[in-house]
């Protein structure tokens, strides 16, 4: 299935083992598509076969491909049914003299069913019988809870208990005096969960009982196979521990590299070769200081996360058993008939069209100023725009001081009261903040209506004075790691699209900087044989500001939104929406939680920057950050927080709160723990002394933010859909256009934008309410570098392969995303890395999403008075690399 044939770990070894073989491996990647609606027949045709279960994958379809065919398997594909019953594994672990822990089966479904063409095969294979008729047996628990009796035979607690069935990871261990632990699988950073009401065993299917192992440091091993002489094993903390995960940047579970005693090794080897799984993985602890081990579960199908020599070492091993296949004198060779006809027709991806949000990116501070055109003292303003009829941007000093030199005729031509006092903060900031990267402010005007005959007259103007929002090391990071993926997905998928690539991006300057950044990765570092294909040149960014800018066309109706999110996150109101409504393990409304917690904050912060030496708690700042910045940063949020009646809280700050919390965490965690730790100084880890209260903040946080964001864009499904098309239609337009020229003309293509959030969210909704069948509506939260993707596929048939038919596959990346990012492994890169693509929809008929996703294109839209004249700009992305602080690239 796509979603494992495309994963970062199999691209990264498969493109290893093209760039290996030097262009005498070609790799074909069948797809959703074909695997799901071909018949075996259509499906290509290829002398190596990779394929192994997972969901929804039909293991015996690919089971009959391979007796039409007769490729070579790398793992055998009728051995992997016995991995789904943990009955069976067992059986043949037995048969091999493998450890595992003293087990008890209670049977309820009459024992494991086992074909019999797979039954014959490991008779054959290894002398072993699987399979037949279990009775039911008696089942109870003693008198004192502390074991159990399953026919006659007794197993003492602690115990675990596994249900049969290989794909359910819902395993329970009973303690010994009562409750227990529920096992699961991971869901964000938790795999298991502390019962104390845990002591009755179910009674509602068939399971193992095994015995309890005391494990050595509290881990548990991984071990991977390729081949039956290469291993490699990790340990990770056990689950049993407190259900705890720790990730690392990718979002994968931090695991440490063990060696394996020449005995291990010898039961990898048999677990490889008697399941007959190449590519293995299997599950196995220590105990006893390490003279006992134990194997607990075989997984197949397994390959390691994140580690380049495990990649390396696959790759070699894999591409010497391809070629040494392909020269066997036991190949078989193709029959006339299969030599005239050719290939069979097969999907191919024929254009990738996907909409990236931009890479991280410092907070965004800002001050807004809205002025009355009729006052005399707002003239020197309006002198600012120089008779432009669009939005201009101020970002060099000498462009700043014109705004201070404005603010002090503003003073002498009579500004008084509020207006005063608003631009006395302006200039204040202006001071203070004119060094400052990112520091820049944007003159909005709007102009009266186009009418013929009348001149348009200025009827608003907006300054806004904005600092941060800055492109971060980290984004330069993220954005190389976009653009090799994307590299290596299609050098796997259809290389020639790499030949007709095309990229647009929005004028601000962190947007382009991550286009940039993506497009040199694209291109660069590319082995010279023809297998491994990327553009022939670094592909030139176009800016679009019509398409990908923001636009004040949707402004009335989301202000009309954030009034009533502002009622909304008012005590008790969320309730009259059941759809909007708060996690039940909260006991107080989020809001009120949070005020407590930034109060309690407030305190130990002015505190521990009065006690404490400040600037020796973190040795190294990045992203231009110092520690009167953090405080200046998050003074802010406890003043918008804090000190404001509930009734009138801004649910815009909710994002800023989220975002600060993330961006220090990843930035400045150990000034962030050591800053609001309460008892900071006492030579205590500061991630240990405050009870874990930032944790909690984030949690509140993270609630808000699920609520809030999602509802900026509006609240109900018409919202939604009208602040869509008034924010993206164009954008959407130009996807549809995108997927059309694709489908018409003979070559294939990328085309590529990048843009902001605002745009990714109203691109999302627009598809949404679209009337597209979606496959999982629980769109989760659009980190930085996320993005929506549309594929088209191709099929040629008929009389010469020249009927072609169509289909198109929308996915969604949540970005650079942790659930759990205060506790996330860190490198210096101070990087999350992307999240791979989840399924937006299923294959659809190319016509059907044509028609969903052109259902608005018939209205009109009006003129965008603050829209530019000259939409098309161009940047040669070779010749110029955006750097943190690089001040010679300007918003346009």
């Amino acid at each position: 299935m796509d979603v494992k044939a495309r994963s970062k770990a199999m691209r990264e070894i498969l493109t290893r083992v093209v760039e290996r073989a030097q262009g005498a491996i070609e790799v074909k990647v069948f797809g959703d598509k074909v695997i799901l609606d071909e018949d075996v027949e259509n499906w290509p045709r290829c002398d190596i076969l990779i394929s192994f279960f997972s969901t929804d994958f039909p293991l015996d379809k690919a089971i009959s491909y391979v007796k039409l065919r007769h490729p070579f398997c790398i793992n055998d594909l009728l051995p992997q049914a016995l991995l789904w019953d943990r009955r069976l594994v067992g059986a043949i672990l037995d048969h091999l003299q493998v450890p595992t822990p003293k087990r008890l089966e209670v049977s309820r479904d009459g024992g494991p069913q086992v074909d019999a063409e797979l039954k014959d095969a490991m008779m054959k294979k290894l002398g072993v019988t699987l399979g037949g008729f279990r009775v039911t047996p008696e089942v109870s628990l003693r008198k004192d809870g502390n074991a159990i009796f399953i026919d006659g035979q007794v197993m003492e607690k602690p115990f675990v208990e596994k249900p049969v069935s290989g794909e359910d990871h819902n395993v329970y261990i009973y303690f010994r005096g009562g409750g227990g632990r529920r096992l699961f699988r991971k869901v964000g950073n938790k795999s298991s969960d502390l019962d104390p009401s845990l002591n009755h065993p179910r009674t509602d299917g068939s399971y193992i009982y095994e015995e309890f192992i005391d494990v050595d440091n509290s881990e548990d091993i991984k071990v991977y196979t390729v081949g039956k002489d290469y291993f490699h094993a990790e340990t990770r903390k056990s689950p049993v521990v407190d259900g705890v995960v720790r990730r690392n940047t990718d979002g994968k579970e931090i695991r440490f590299i063990t060696h394996l005693s020449d005995d291990e090794k010898t039961y990898a080897a048999k677990i490889c070769q008697a399941f007959g799984q190449n590519v293995c993985g299997f599950d196995m602890l220590r105990c006893e200081g390490g003279k006992k081990t134990q194997i607990i579960d075989v997984n197949g199908w397994s390959f390691v996360k994140g580690n380049e020599g495990y990649y390396d070492k696959a790759a070699e091993i894999l591409a010497n058993l391809c070629i040494r296949v392909s020269s066997s004198p036991e190949r078989p060779i193709p029959s006339a008939e299969i030599t005239t006809k050719g290939e069979p027709p097969t999907w191919i991806l024929k254009a990738n069209v996907t909409v990236f949000r931009h890479a991280d990116r410092t907070p965004k501070q800002k001050l807004k100023f809205n002025f009355p055109i009729g006052d005399v003292w707002t003239q020197p303003f309006v002198r600012l725009l120089n008779g432009e009829k669009e939005e201009i941007i101020l970002r060099e000093r000498s462009q700043l001081n014109l705004i201070a030199l404005a603010v002090e005729e503003a003073k002498s031509l009579g500004a008084s009261g509020d207006d005063l006092v608003k631009l006395t903060h302006l200039n204040t900031a202006l001071f203070n903040k004119i060094d400052l990267p990112g520091t820049k402010a944007q003159l909005k005007p709007v102009y009266s209506k186009r009418q013929a005959g009348q001149v348009r007259r200025l009827t608003k103007l907006t300054l806004v004075f904005k600092w941060g929002g800055e492109f971060t090391h980290s984004a330069r990071y993220q954005s190389r790691d976009l653009g090799e993926n994307m590299k290596k997905d299609l050098t796997i998928m259809n290389k020639e699209a790499l030949q007709n690539v095309k990229i647009f991006t929005s004028s601000e300057r962190r947007v382009i900087a991550s286009a940039e950044i993506f497009a040199a990765a694209l291109t660069d570092n590319v082995p010279s044989h023809s297998n491994y294909s990327a553009p022939s040149s670094t592909p030139t960014l176009i800016i679009r500001k019509d398409l990908l800018d923001d636009s004040n066309a949707a402004k009335d109706l989301m202000d009309d939104v954030k009034k009533r999110l502002k009622i909304l996150l008012r005590p008790g109101e969320p309730e009259k929406r059941p759809e909007l409504t708060w996690p039940k393990s909260m006991k107080k409304e989020p809001v009120e939680e949070v005020i407590e917690l930034l109060s309690s904050f407030r305190a130990i912060m002015r505190k521990n920057f009065e006690t404490m030496d400040v600037d020796t708690i973190q040795e190294r700042w990045c992203c231009g950050d110092e520690p009167w910045l953090f405080r200046e940063r998050w003074d802010k949020l406890f003043e918008d927080f804090c000190d404001v009646e509930q009734k009138k809280f801004d649910p815009s700050r909710v994002s800023e709160l989220y975002d600060t919390i993330k961006y220090c965490a990843l930035h400045h965690r150990t000034f962030l723990f050591s800053i609001f730790a309460e008892n900071a100084g006492r030579d205590q880890d500061p991630s240990q002394t405050q009870d874990r209260k930032l944790h909690e903040l984030y949690g509140r946080a993270k609630a808000l933010f699920d609520l809030v964001a999602p509802q900026e864009y509006g609240i109900e499904p018409d919202e939604k859909e009208e602040i869509g098309v008034l924010t993206s239609l164009p954008l959407l337009r130009k996807v549809v256009e995108d997927l059309e020229t694709a489908r018409n003309n003979g070559a294939s293509s990328l085309t590529l934008y990048f843009t902001k959030e605002s745009h990714i969210h109203t691109l999302v909704n627009l598809v949404l309410h679209s009337g597209l069948p979606i496959a999982n509506r629980r769109i989760p939260e659009l980190d930085y570098c996320s993005s929506i993707t549309f594929e088209l596929y191709e099929r040629n048939f008929g009389r010469g392969n020249s009927d072609k038919e169509y289909s198109i596959k929308l996915s969604l990346s949540e970005g650079a995303h942790s659930s759990n990012v205060l506790d996330s492994a860190l490198d210096a890169r101070h990087s999350l890395n992307v999240q791979p693509r989840r399924k937006l929809t299923q294959h659809l008929p190319y016509s059907l999403v044509i028609e969903k996703l052109s259902k608005h294109f018939g209205r009109m839209t009006e003129d965008d008075d603050t829209g530019t004249d000259t939409p098309f700009e161009t940047i040669n992305a070779r010749g110029r690399l955006i750097g943190v602080n690089d001040s010679s690239s300007d918003d346009r």
